[in-house]
């Protein structure tokens, strides 16, 4: 075996050509032919559709880094961020795989926020929900959602269905099926770490039943390294300083919730990162970088006399010093 064939076995591509039967070394067309064939079985493509693509301007690199036709516009979901749109490669994928990655655990409540904030984006409702799964004993720790707060937080209570199982392998089987139903507005498996059963193989698996669905899932890993992943997105989030409250000066008062969000693969292979805000108010994303500052007023120089501060005084009557 060549060195160039032993290449292809160890990283599981197939030719379809035996070197060893040939008397001489196959053509350069006959090896393209075969990554091709291969490449379509990979992908589940069919041959006639790869090579109905148009090929690269290799002289404008940047045609291929920012989707322009309508089929690519529609299938992402515009934040209406331009810097963030630009960043995400013209939004979140509508049906594929989209990973999120937590350093900490302690910060896993930033990223089930954004994942909120994101079903919210995706139209959640009662009759296509949210479906949040998770094995039972991270939301045994962290607590289960309060309807309040959802409300609050911009999402319908009722668009949330909560699925809790007892192993990490029902709950990544439950993400497989939920993302094949096609039922749910946005489904999100939570889970903790870097286990095997959701390495590159198991990603490959969400990611193939999200596309064939139509439907959008979200990896969320909380605690994990980065890895090799199958999802054409994968987001480093971590906390940001809350935004202020507007009129009120008190910096322990809680504003705007904001996230830091670093894109660690894309499509187009650019890195970058940015601060987003939620509003809640209105159900989308803001740049905090873009708000009108807000004038205050100066304090004027001639002013009433502020109010003296009042002091309890104790009066007794009739009483007599004693010398």
């Amino acid at each position: 075996m060549s060195p160039d064939n032993a290449w292809k076995a160890g990283h599981g591509i197939e030719t379809g050509i035996d070197s060893g039967s040939l008397a001489s070394p196959p053509s350069r067309s006959s090896l393209v032919e075969g990554l091709r064939a291969a490449i379509c079985r990979i992908e589940g493509v069919p041959a006639a559709r790869l090579e109905a693509s148009p090929p690269r301007d290799v002289g404008r690199p940047d045609q291929d880094r920012h989707p322009s036709s309508p089929s690519d516009r529609a299938a992402r979901l515009a934040t209406g961020i331009a810097k963030a749109d630009r960043l995400l490669g013209g939004g979140f994928p509508r049906a594929a795989l989209t990973e999120i990655r937590i350093d900490a655990v302690r910060d896993g409540g930033a990223g089930l926020g954004f994942a909120l904030a994101l079903a919210v984006l995706f139209g959640a409702t009662a009759r296509r929900p949210l479906i949040w799964i998770a094995p039972a004993a991270m939301l045994g720790e962290a607590g289960l959602p309060y309807r309040p707060g959802l409300a609050g937080f911009g999402l319908d209570p009722d668009a949330l269905v909560v699925v809790r199982t007892r192993r990490l392998e029902d709950a990544a089987w439950a993400g497989e099926e939920a993302a094949r139903s096609g039922a749910a507005a946005l489904t999100i498996l939570e889970l903790r770490g870097n286990p095997a059963r959701l390495s590159l193989e198991g990603t490959r698996r969400l990611h193939t039943r999200a596309r064939d669905a139509g439907r959008p899932v979200l990896l969320l890993r909380q605690g994990a390294e980065a890895e090799p992943t199958a999802a054409p997105l994968r987001l480093h989030l971590s906390p940001g300083r809350a935004a202020p409250v507007d009129g009120l000066a008190d910096p322990r008062l809680i504003g705007r919730p904001r996230f830091v969000l670093a894109v660690e693969k894309s499509r187009d292979g650019r890195s970058d990162h940015m601060l987003i805000e939620w509003n809640s108010h209105d159900r989308r994303f803001e740049d905090p970088a873009a708000a009108v500052p807000v004038a205050v007023a100066s304090t004027p120089a001639e002013r009433p006399d502020p109010a003296r501060t009042l002091r309890p005084v104790l009066a007794l009557g009739g009483a007599r010093r004693l010398g």
